[in-house]
């Protein structure tokens, strides 16, 4: 069972019962899945340190009845009538809640939830790292429509529209020897991501990984050469249709490590360049009521693939 943005129900009126209950305001009691509920469903995704998506799937359910459970408060219940979804049109995406790795002691999710071509893409991605002996960390995927853009986050991310994902921050650039992940610097402010692994199969190479550490109030960028058996993750990530992005020009200039970028992957393979917009693929995942309520709707929903949106 997946409740989302759109649904409606007896099912959607237990979850905004419950949120209630639990301290976290979903707006009116209507069984409408709207914008406060989603962002009440994000504040407790947050306080229970899983994928803060908006979404609730399987993990979020379980952790808000064990959380009315120890309240002594009613759970939720699932029926028959919960199962229907009637203002989803059935040419809608669906959203996933796809498997990821989370290292001890490095944050992170065990989850990240992506729009369905984007998640069949992922799930086989992500079997042909565990195979290698790798891991696929994980920051997050899908995007709440009530989250507000940012110094790091464009009104048009892909985030929005469940086509990007980010890997763990603390999992690379912070300790070349212990880090899975090897980040080095490659053109054009893009980076190339080697993941580690024991597999005896898998070459030993040698990768002058980027590490950041400070001096005062700024961001110094390292580099130290690691030889150890590992495989180009950022080319496997290329063969499944996923694209790395730029890391912002302040990184480079002693600003945030939030600037690196070397995390954010997009999939790119189900969009045109110079004819896919952000409205249409809003549009994929959402019902047109819904997406207009997106707080960037007006000034985001024309803007072109490689033109006007990257």
């Amino acid at each position: 069972m997946i409740l989302k943005s759109g649904n409606k129900g007896v099912l959607v009126r237990e979850l905004q019962e419950s949120l209630l209950a639990l301290g976290y305001h979903p707006g009116p009691i209507d069984g409408l899945f709207g914008g406060l509920v989603e962002e009440a469903l994000e504040k407790f995704q947050k306080s229970k340190k899983i994928s803060v998506d908006g979404v609730c799937g399987p993990s979020t359910f379980k952790e808000l009845n064990d959380a009315l459970e120890a309240k002594g408060l009613n759970i939720i219940h699932f029926s028959e009538e919960s199962n229907t979804d009637p203002s989803s049109p059935e040419r809608l995406l669906g959203w996933i809640a796809c498997e990821a790795d989370k290292i001890p002691g490095r944050g992170g999710f065990t989850r990240v939830t992506l729009r369905s071509d984007a998640a069949s893409s992922y799930k086989a991605l992500r079997e042909e790292v565990v195979a290698l002996g790798g891991v696929l960390t994980s920051a997050g995927g899908r995007r709440g429509l009530s989250s507000r853009a940012g110094p790091a986050r464009s009104k048009k991310s892909m985030h929005y529209v469940g086509l990007a994902l980010d890997l763990a921050l603390p999992t690379g650039m912070q300790n070349p020897d212990t880090d899975p992940y090897l980040i080095q610097s490659d053109a054009g402010r893009r980076w190339r991501i080697w993941c580690k692994t024991d597999n005896p199969e898998v070459p030993e190479v040698i990768v002058h990984a980027s590490y950041v550490t400070r001096h005062g109030s700024k961001t110094v960028i390292r580099v130290k050469p690691v030889s150890c058996r590992a495989f180009d993750l950022t080319s496997l990530f290329k063969k499944h249709g996923w694209e790395r992005i730029r890391a912002r020009r302040s990184f480079f200039k002693g600003g945030s490590y939030g600037g690196a970028e070397w995390w954010h992957f997009q999939h790119e393979a189900v969009l045109t360049p110079g004819t896919s917009t952000f409205g249409a693929e809003l549009l994929k995942v959402y019902p047109l009521s819904q997406a207009q309520k997106f707080i960037y709707w007006d000034e985001s929903k024309n803007c072109v693939f490689k033109k006007t949106w990257f």
